[in-house]
């Protein structure tokens, strides 16, 4: 990305970080009146970002939702990417805000720093018909001090979609694959053998290599990666416990795998270019998220291939592993003002994850369950039997073997700190030497910490 784009994001944040602090002095704790729909019942006004079958099946749930009880009434409104709409939240008076919206896992920081919302813990606490456990990873991501700011919708992890049939001939088992040392082996060992043209694709995002550090058991940011003050300077480029090392470890695997050919074209389109070379076989991994198993399964039944899915790797073998990042999507309730809007939307949250609404979500998007209620439901075991779906026991037997020690940094302005990670890893493949391609990105997000903390400390 170029330096004058990042900036005009950075901007962008300082400007609405501006409005967020306006929007705070303005606030005072007297309750606004609740918007009533013409039979008297609550509105609860929804921002999202879904699109496309996602949008179709929020329709469906928020129409089943509505019918079920005459209290509340919920209203879905698109407002852009996830960058669009808390730029717009940030912007909007309070009175005008709505009470419920979603937002991806990497950006619980910038809600957490926002100013514009309530900690979902508050309504769990205050519920004594909440009783759901969820899984440690997802407390871990969006939470602080476990202590939920907003509520998973979608359990998403990463790491490597694969061709079985690829591995299966090439010899390798894909669940060996634990650390990046060991992805770089198997993926020469695949295309140097012929086993498929290319080793390993990833769909273009600075998320994954976080990810992977996550795994081996390091921050990514100072003040305990964001959870004790707004982060002030990423820590790719500190080795004092031997981090700078690790990452230029990460980095330089990617730009020897790329300088052999082992990658598939980078910037390639995941759905349409990435999953079909996957399907076909001229692909043998893809570096993403579960959530594309239903494009995945697609695929590989349109050219009679099978696939499974391994969970996020390290970077190195000596790696910690004893966490996982979670990916994916979940609520955050807005402080509008109005306590009656807020309890709608976390009524709203109860249903959309409750285990007969998350059984039929989790079948369409490839998510797994948030607790295991849904997993051990009959449904569901059903669904994973299915020889195509077995690989999810694996994942689900990671996730309830796990702690809660790997989540995404909380930072305010991942609107640049992820892209700054995505461009890194274009750099480094395209032949830019990784320690200038690292020392570029801290610059970068660094710079964003440094603006966006001036005006809201």
């Amino acid at each position: 990305m170029k330096k004058m784009t990042l900036m005009v994001l950075i901007a962008v944040f300082v400007i609405t970080g501006v409005f967020a602090a306006g929007t705070k002095e303005k606030i005072v704790e007297k309750e606004i009146a609740p918007t009533l729909t013409k039979d008297g019942r609550i509105e609860v006004m929804f921002w999202c970002t879904y699109t496309g079958d996602s949008s179709d099946f929020f329709d469906k749930i928020i129409s089943e939702f509505n019918t079920s009880q005459s209290k509340y009434f919920v209203v879905k409104e698109r407002n852009g990417n996830y960058y669009d709409q808390l730029a717009k939240m940030q912007a909007t008076d309070r009175e005008n805000l709505p009470a419920l919206c979603n937002s991806s896992s990497e950006t619980v920081g910038s809600y957490l720093y926002s100013g514009v919302v309530k900690m979902v813990q508050d309504f769990m606490d205050a519920d004594p018909s909440y009783k759901t456990n969820l899984y440690g990873n997802l407390v871990a991501t969006y939470g602080l001090n476990e202590r939920l700011i907003g509520y998973p919708l979608g359990q998403s992890l990463s790491r490597f979609f694969y061709n079985a049939d690829v591995f299966k001939a090439a010899g390798i088992d894909p669940y060996s694959l634990r650390s990046m040392d060991a992805i770089y082996e198997a993926a020469g060992r695949i295309v140097e053998g012929g086993f498929a043209k290319y080793g390993i694709a990833e769909e273009h995002s600075g998320i994954w290599a976080n990810y992977a550090f996550a795994r081996e058991g390091y921050y990514c940011t100072d003040n305990e990666n964001g959870t004790t003050g707004l982060p002030t300077r990423c820590l790719y480029d500190d080795n004092s416990n031997g981090f700078a090392d690790i990452v230029e470890r990460y980095y330089t695997s990617w730009a020897n795998l790329a300088s052999k050919g082992y990658v598939f074209p980078f910037g390639a389109k995941i759905k349409d270019d990435i999953i079909p070379a996957l399907g076909r076989g001229e692909l043998a991994m893809v570096v993403t998220t579960n959530s594309y198993r239903a494009n995945v399964n697609d695929a590989a039944k349109a050219y009679g291939s099978t696939y499974g899915f391994v969970p996020m790797f390290s970077v190195t073998e000596k790696g910690k592993q004893t966490g996982y990042c979670a990916s994916g999507n979940g609520f955050f309730i807005v402080d509008n003002g109005c306590k009656e809007e807020q309890l709608g939307a976390w009524e709203f949250i109860k249903y959309f994850t409750s285990p007969s609404v998350q059984l039929r979500w989790n079948k369409m998007t490839g998510y797994l369950p948030l607790y295991d209620e849904i997993y051990n439901s009959g449904e569901y075991q059903e669904f994973i039997n299915d020889p195509e779906n077995a690989y999810i026991k694996v994942l689900i037997h990671e996730l309830q073997q796990a702690d809660s020690s790997a989540f995404y940094a909380f930072t305010a302005t991942n609107n640049v700190y992820s892209p700054a990670g995505a461009t890194c890893l274009e750099a480094v493949m395209s032949g830019v030497p990784v320690k200038k391609a690292i020392a570029e990105m801290c610059a970068t997000i660094n710079e964003s910490f440094q603006l966006y903390n001036a005006t809201n400390r």
